[in-house]
């Protein structure tokens, strides 16, 4: 049962950061050409990135907060 509470978050981690990563390639790709091309693309995968963070803390800190339910 240990594995499973390592793995999941784990897997799930993974599985996020690869959904990252495609997402990024794909909205920059959509970027037409210009002068602010660069910016727009940067500010696109720093968006991205963060939204990828602050998911994965708000489910660790949800999943902290079931698990401290479910022990009372």
């Amino acid at each position: 049962m240990k594995f499973l509470r390592i793995f999941i978050p784990v897997l799930v981690t993974a599985g996020l950061t690869v959904l990252c990563i495609v997402v990024a390639k794909w909205l920059t790709g959509m970027v037409p050409a210009g002068e602010w091309s660069e910016l727009l693309k940067a500010t696109i995968i720093v968006f991205v990135v963060a939204s990828a963070l602050v998911t994965v803390a708000w489910s660790a800190y949800f999943t902290y907060i079931i698990r401290n339910t479910m022990k009372r």
